[in-house]
């Protein structure tokens, strides 16, 4: 099997801020770029912070000019790029993970299993795209999907090699959150993903420890507390893993 290489960021999110947070992202794929991500993976509203209130008013549209550089980084680093944001659609909005692909294309995943207040804001995901990547499927998920086995149950139906999960994890939920992605790795025989907040967003402590799972279930690699590029590689069948910190962390 081909060499692949995914990258979790841990990322802290600035309240509203989006022009801030988009620079920050950009600093993350620089250094994801460095470690030879083919694949990087932003948390669940990255680019706004967990900030239910402003999300009518911060919704973007699939084409909005503030986009553009993940495009063009995506390009530029052969690398796709999946990011946190509320996203346009009609007279909808719904909370989104919009991946961009270094051929161009921007495929947008909206979440379906929305989780108490988000019901009252967002119109629920009904679609399930996939793209493939590197010889590779990727299916998405966010945050209260992943206790949906019947989501993952249809990835691997449909023949994804990666579950690429964005999440807000606070400390007392992580290990049942956790529980349910290593039980989908093991049963559905598909590696995971897990890109977690590192700040604290939307009045959650988040846990960090974003992570990773090989097809058998076993974490290959988990980050600790704090603003870290989490890296997981194949070569051949083996996966192995590291975590990175940045090298000038932001200022709050």
């Amino acid at each position: 099997m081909s060499s692949w290489t995914i990258a979790a960021a841990q990322s802290g999110s600035r309240p509203g801020d989006i022009a801030w947070n988009i620079q920050h992202h950009l600093d993350f794929i620089q250094q994801a770029a460095l470690h030879g991500a083919d694949l990087l993976m932003f948390p669940e509203l990255s680019l706004t912070g967990y900030e239910l209130p402003l999300m009518a008013d911060l919704a973007l549209s699939l084409d909005d000019s503030r986009l553009h550089p993940f495009a063009h980084a995506a390009r530029q680093h052969q690398m796709g790029i999946s990011i946190g944001l509320p996203l346009k659609t009609d007279d909808n909005v719904r909370l989104s993970a919009l991946t961009f692909l270094p051929d161009g294309t921007r495929i947008a995943y909206s979440k379906r299993n929305l989780f108490g207040p988000e019901k009252a804001i967002f119109t629920a995901g009904d679609t399930v795209p996939m793209f493939g990547y590197q010889h590779h499927q990727v299916a998405l998920a966010i945050c209260a999907d992943i206790s949906v086995e019947a989501y993952a149950r249809d990835a691997s139906r449909r023949g994804a090699d990666l579950y690429a999960t964005s999440v807000l994890v606070s400390e007392q939920g992580y290990e049942t959150d956790c529980g349910y992605l290593a039980r989908w790795s093991r049963d559905y025989q598909m590696a995971i993903i897990m890109a977690n907040h590192a700040w604290p967003t939307g009045g959650y402590q988040c846990a960090g420890k974003s992570a990773f799972w090989d097809q058998n279930g076993r974490q290959i690699v988990r980050g600790g507390e704090g603003e870290q590029l989490i890296v997981a590689q194949r070569n051949g069948n083996h996966w192995q893993g590291e975590t990175h910190s940045l090298p000038c962390p932001p200022v709050l």
